[in-house]
């Protein structure tokens, strides 16, 4: 991470233009390296939470279809279960 190197007024800085618009320049220029490095960072952030978000969805997804999938068993146990009942009862 850059360091943002404060540039101090220069003595005649305020009665010569030339001289401050060349520091401006250099504190413009600093500032926006600045920005640059902390957008670059901001866009590695945003590609590793998309990559957490699609993650989740797809853990959430897992889930989902596991607790499908037990469900069925267990309706299709109790259904078997009652048909064995009601066949049980008939016979007897």
């Amino acid at each position: 991470m850059a360091e943002l190197n404060i540039i101090e007024p220069v003595a005649g800085e305020g009665h010569n233009l030339e001289l401050h618009t060349e520091l401006c320049a250099q504190r413009y220029n600093q500032l926006i390296a600045k920005f640059d490095e902390v957008d670059g960072r901001l866009t590695k952030i945003e590609v590793m939470l998309t990559e957490i978000h699609a993650k989740i969805g797809s853990m959430n997804t897992t889930k989902l279809e596991v607790y499908l999938k037990w469900a069925g068993v267990v309706i299709m146990t109790l259904t078997a279960f009652i048909s064995g009942m009601i066949s049980y009862i008939i016979t007897v």
